[in-house]
């Protein structure tokens, strides 16, 4: 009797720690979800800024003739859409653990980068081709689009090529 008594503990016990052991599976599982999700939001939102930044470098370099206030305008949505690619990768930082992202800062390519000591033109183009390669890195002719299944680690090599190659050149 008595061995049967504990032979139903033991019995408990396991259904018990094989509930709990399931209920954390779960909730790790939607965590992880939650962080993918996260994750592919940020990228989505990052490369239609790289795409936003290269249409914006476009329009400089065509039209280079143009008023002076015309192409001001342009070269500060160019600096505010650089802002926004450095705080977008400071949330991914957030969305994603484990992974530690360089600092991307591309808004210091806009505010301390000097355009006169380069040319305006040359350092449109030069911007442009970071920002094509950084989109190309990017890109999924499947989804015609950024790849959804780029990993962070994937993500982190292009952010930290793209701001080398701009450290490099700017500074």
């Amino acid at each position: 009797m008595r061995k049967q008594m504990k032979n139903k503990g033991v019995i408990w016990v396991i259904v018990v720690l094989v509930m709990c052991l399931i209920g954390t599976s779960v909730l790790l599982y939607q965590e992880k979800q939650q962080e993918t999700q996260a994750f592919r939001s940020l990228l989505n939102r990052f490369y239609v800024e790289v795409d936003k930044s290269l249409h914006i470098t476009s329009l400089i370099i065509e039209n280079d003739t143009a008023d002076d206030e015309y192409i001001e305008r342009l070269f500060i949505n160019l600096e505010v859409s650089l802002n926004n690619m450095t705080t977008l990768l400071d949330f991914v930082e957030f969305a994603v653990d484990d992974t530690n992202f360089p600092n991307g800062d591309f808004a210091a390519i806009a505010s301390y980068t000097s355009v006169e000591d380069y040319g305006e033109v040359a350092y449109v183009r030069r911007v442009k081709e970071m920002l094509t390669d950084v989109k190309q890195a990017m890109y999924s002719e499947e989804h015609n689009q950024e790849d959804p299944n780029l990993t962070p680690e994937a993500f982190n090599t292009i952010v930290e090529e793209a701001t080398n190659q701009a450290w490099k050149y700017f500074n």
